[in-house]
């Protein structure tokens, strides 16, 4: 101990001294209170507030509240909760006989008739050792009780403390300048709390008015909120136990109770010394009309939620009962008020506050499985007014918990936003805070949009542009926590679009940077580079001089993208400039941990060479001369020297890892033609171009902005066709630049092949480039869907409406943000001899799950509409068939082929179907009615007709060998075209493929499991 420490000590044992001569019992009392709450109280149980006196005399000994009289002669004793214990709290200041004072006080205690467990005595006076054990000796053994001694060295050592200083300065009148150094580590606290602590600790006056209590909330709640000041709070709950019982009005009264449970419950952890306090303020609240005070059914609301939480941790002795009342009492009090049409600003909070009531936790869930750990939307408003006033981040919903009422909280937020104009005194930050959080629950609501949108345009008149980036950007996070990758990407863009200037620039710069990151996640491999590229664009012309550093990192990560798209030997070209920039904008441009994307794009360019060593010797040379350039082959070869034993990789394990990643073929960009492969929405699209510098810019111009419409697309349903869709992007220089891209449909037996004619960029003519690509990227992706134009671009609009053309065009054109590459680094990969890795092998690529094709039930599909296509089937296609039917029931190879195909699924519907779509078009045939390309409607009517007209008996028969189970296929897919019409769907591919259009009839319309009641037509 320091000199300084022992010094201290003696003066307040001197101090001490003197507080007993002065007789003083009141001042060492006080004193002692303070004490306990500090060193015995709140090591006992941290939900405890220490009363003065005989305790709370509404408590019985069940309750674990001693009632002991006020007084004894000489003494002064207070009770306080500490635990189960019952414990009872004495101070004497007498100067002599203090051993049998203690034993004098003790028999009063414990023959009170309430059950002690444990004394704590204090006592200006010193007490030997061996009288102290004598003493607790005998307690225990005569009273069976603890009994614990803080004697003047006792107190003198805890008064000492940096914590408890304070007392001594207010009761033993030390100098303030004596107080001992603030401990390393015990954290900072702020100025203004310092001062409103000394204030508070230096009054003798009651606290009793509203103006108090607005003047105590504010260290009681940074007590309550921040461990440094963590101490301080029984102090500052004992204040306001003290203002409660003052206080004249009852509007006080409910604010002081409010501020004790929250505080108690927040900082202490515990609920139940407080829930008397929690059921006088909502049984007030609840059932006095007359109370209508906003601020007041605020607290009530945030109060309620807590107890929620309270309830779900085991912290509270409420019951579910008990809140889910209040809940609903509450519930119906706001709506007649709201009913009474209040002042625009009162209809706003109530508005808010009826929100907030249905869209917290639904409490008739089993609590018993309800995670611990799950961050509960019972809590959750207070939480987001705690972040917001300390200028803190909103925290992220993790899980969605079950809700009270979710469409009515969603349709009060769109009545709220749409009120919004109306009530310009209304803050807005909380309920958005509170909607932001709660956005993985309720993104999939179909009011989703409309209310965030509103909420926004809100935003933006209080906080600006800045705060709705902010916004966006924590729903992206909350929805890529949640999984909703897709949805994550249109917040971030919406983010992006509102940082992307002036003083926001470095968060327009990480948005892009996020939002490349998500396009590569999602498999989008070109998109992702773009967005990289931008970013490093953009803080090229960026005039601050400390964005530079996203200069190195956009390069680098669109490096990584492109490897990703399979462009192996571009990716190393771009990443060595990468590293050059790296070089040139950053200090200690290789420390690992301040870049890492560095020495993760440095592994990848490892894997390069040693993939090449493996499998294409032939392109090492490339390889080593660009990483050679700058100078970082001893680097690679560091990171290759642990494997350089280890067996390398066959041609087809490294196919077999592309594919199952979802990332591009090794060396996609090797020899004359480039090819881009992905998965999306089901389909595997495919992208080549001749190997030369215009030509690859303007394909991945188009690829970027394809796979940016399809991220687009994956929010809706775009119906596509499971199967194959090629294009090959050519550079016409004859095509003017305001004409859209020239796109031409090739037949092909087995794909959806198409060929692109691009004219070459014009970076001076920027307007027309975001139209031009649309609109070849959409004619393409619409030749793969299965819905009429108009419900397709009705799909396109609404992309449009969500930032479609600012998402494709991203501050300046592609061949522009991508232009790194020289004509000869075209050139020598374009010479390279071998091919790409796994050319010619057939993919197997894995469909990545973000961009999976939508299940469920399709666009426009009615059961009820199905049912009674099914009916009418039954109805009209026996006629057809009534005479062959017979001749077919007595064959036994066409009777074993009906059993099976009834076993594999098939309706009776369909063998019907199957059967006279046969014998229709035998039919026609033998009257010269075969279809042909280039038929009339009238011929196509004609034919019709004689497929669907009554079978007569002298009609040709069909031979009943015909009818094999391949044939009854073949004639039901060819009939799926005409199911998939009155569907209204359209099948635009020469090549189809009808398995498949017979599997999305099956997953989205129901084709292979709707059925009626009907008579057996195969009943043999």
């Amino acid at each position: 101990m320091s000199d300084d420490a022992v010094q201290l000590e003696r003066r307040i044992r001197f101090a001490l001294s003197v507080l007993g001569e002065s007789n003083s019992h009141h001042e060492f009392e006080a004193l002692c209170l303070g004490l306990a709450r500090r060193r015995i109280t709140s090591n006992l149980l941290p939900a405890t507030g220490p009363v003065s006196g005989g305790g709370d005399q509404g408590r019985d000994a069940e309750s674990h509240w001693t009632n002991i009289p006020r007084e004894l002669p000489g003494t002064s004793l207070f009770a306080t909760l500490a635990t189960t214990q019952r414990v009872v709290m004495a101070c004497t200041i007498q100067a002599t006989g203090v051993p049998g004072k203690i034993r004098k006080d003790l028999a009063s205690i414990c023959g009170q008739g309430t059950p002690v467990d444990r004394v704590v005595y204090f006592t200006v006076t010193a007490v030997s050792a061996s009288r102290r054990h004598d003493l607790i000796d005998e307690a225990s053994q005569t009273h069976q009780v603890d009994l614990e001694i803080w004697d003047a060295a006792a107190l003198a050592l805890h008064l000492a403390d940096y914590d408890l200083f304070y007392l001594a300065v207010q009761y033993l009148h030390l100098p303030s300048d004596l107080a001992p150094p603030r401990p390393d580590g015990a954290g900072h606290l702020p100025d203004w709390y310092l001062e409103a602590r000394r204030r508070w600790q230096a009054t003798d006056e009651p606290a009793r008015t509203l103006g108090d209590l607005v003047d105590l909330r504010s260290p009681l709640r940074h007590a309550t909120f921040h461990d440094e000041a963590r101490a301080d709070l029984p102090e500052w709950i004992g204040h306001a136990r003290a203002l409660l019982d003052a206080a004249p009005d009852e509007d006080t009264g409910l604010r002081a109770r409010y501020e004790i449970v929250v505080a108690t419950l927040r900082g202490l952890d515990d609920m139940r010394p407080t829930d008397q306090l929690a059921r006088d303020f909502f049984d007030t609240v609840t059932t006095d009309d007359t109370l209508t005070d906003p601020g007041i059914l605020e607290d009530a609301v945030i109060l309620l939620q807590y107890g929620f939480g309270a309830l779900l941790r085991g912290l509270t002795a409420l019951s579910t009962d008990d809140l889910r009342g209040w809940q609903q009492l509450l519930s119906d009090k706001i709506d007649r008020l709201l009913d009474a049409d209040p002042p625009a600003n009162a209809m706003a909070h109530l508005l808010a506050m009826r929100a907030r009531l249905a869209l917290h936790t639904d409490m008739t869930v089993d609590l018993q499985a309800v995670p611990e750990d799950l961050p509960t939307v019972a809590e959750v408003t207070a939480s987001v007014l705690e972040a917001v006033e300390a200028g803190e981040q909103v925290a992220a919903l993790q899980t969605g918990p079950p809700l009270t009422d979710l469409d009515t909280g969603m349709h009060t937020l769109l009545r709220l936003g749409r009120h919004l104009d109306n009530a310009p005194l209304f803050p807005i930050e909380h309920i958005a805070d509170l909607f932001d959080y709660l956005t993985p629950v309720l993104v999939d609501h179909p009011l989703y949009r409309e209310v965030r949108d509103l909420l926004d345009q809100a935003t933006d008149r209080v906080t600006g542009q800045a705060a709705r980036g902010e916004r966006a950007q924590s729903r992206g996070h909350a929805l890529i926590q949640g999984g909703r990758i897709p949805q994550a990407l249109q917040e971030i863009h919406e983010a992006k679009v509102n940082w992307l200037r002036g003083d926001t620039l470095e968060g327009g710069l990480i948005m892009l940077l996020l939002c490349a990151r998500i396009y590569s996640e999602l498999g989008l491999a070109v998109a992702a580079k773009q967005y990289a590229l931008a970013a490093a664009t953009a803080a090229k012309s960026a005039p601050n001089p400390e964005l530079s550093r996203f200069i190195p990192r956009g390069i680098i990560l669109a490096a990584r993208y492109d490897r990703q798209a399979g462009n192996w030997l571009s990716a190393t070209r771009l990443f060595c400039i990468g590293l050059m920039a790296q070089d040139a904008y950053c200090d200690e441009p290789y420390n690992h941990e301040r870049y890492p994307y560095v020495w993760e794009a440095m592994a990848d360019q490892a894997l390069t060479l040693r993939a090449a060593g493996a499998v294409r010797p032939g392109f090492v040379p490339l390889l080593r001369a660009i990483t050679g350039s700058v100078g970082i082959d001893t680097i690679i070869d560091e990171v290759l020297g642990p494997t350089a034993e280890a067996p390398t990789a066959t041609e087809k394990e490294y196919v077999d890892e592309a594919d199952a990643q979802g990332v591009g073929r090794p060396f996609s960009d090797a020899g004359p033609v480039r090819h881009y492969t992905w998965n999306a929405l089901g389909v595997d699209w495919e992208i080549t171009c001749p190997n030369d510098r215009v030509s690859v810019l303007a394909a991945e111009r188009y690829t970027a902005a394809l796979q940016v419409l399809l991220a687009e697309l994956a929010l809706q349903d775009p119906l596509f066709l499971p199967g194959r869709l090629t294009a090959e992007v050519r550079v016409d220089a004859t095509l003017p630049h305001d004409q859209p891209v020239a796109c031409e449909q090739v037949p092909d037996p087995d794909t959806n092949r198409w060929t692109l004619r691009l004219p070459p960029a014009a970076p001076v003519d920027l307007q027309p480039e975001p139209s031009r690509l649309i609109a070849a990227v959409v004619q393409v992706a619409l030749s793969q869907s299965l819905l009429a134009d108009e419900p397709f671009m009705d799909l396109v609009e609404r992309a449009f409406a969500g930032g479609l053309e600012h998402k494709i065009f991203v501050g300046r054109p592609y061949d522009e943000l991508a232009s790194f590459l020289t004509p000869d680094d075209y050139q020598a990969m374009a010479e390279l001899a071998e091919p790409a890795v796994g050319a010619g092998m057939p993919s197997g690529q894995v469909k990545t799950a973000a961009l999976l094709a939508r299940t469920g039930s399709g666009p426009g599909y009615e059961q009820e509409a199905a049912l009674e296509a099914v009916r009418n089937r039954y109805a009209v296609m026996p006629p057809i068939v009534r005479h062959t039917l017979p001749r077919l029931a007595a064959d036994p190879s066409f009777r074993r082929t009906v059993t099976q195909l009834r076993e594999q699924g098939w309706r009776d519907w369909h063998l019907l179907t199957a059967i006279a779509n046969l014998v229709g078009n035998h039919r026609a045939q033998q009257q010269g009615l075969g279809p042909a390309l280039g038929d009339s409607e009238e011929r196509r009517a004609q034919i019709l007709a004689v497929m669907q007209a009554p079978e007569n008996p002298d009609d040709p028969s069909v031979p009943a060998e015909a009818f094999t189970e391949r044939a009854l296929r073949s004639h039901l897919s060819a009939a799926a075209v005409s199911t998939a019409r009155t569907l209204g769907l359209v099948v635009r591919r020469g090549a189809l493929d009808p398995q498949t259009l017979l599997a999305v009839l099956g997953d989205r319309y129901g084709y292979w499991a709707d059925d009626i009641e009907h008579p057996d037509p195969f009943a043999w």
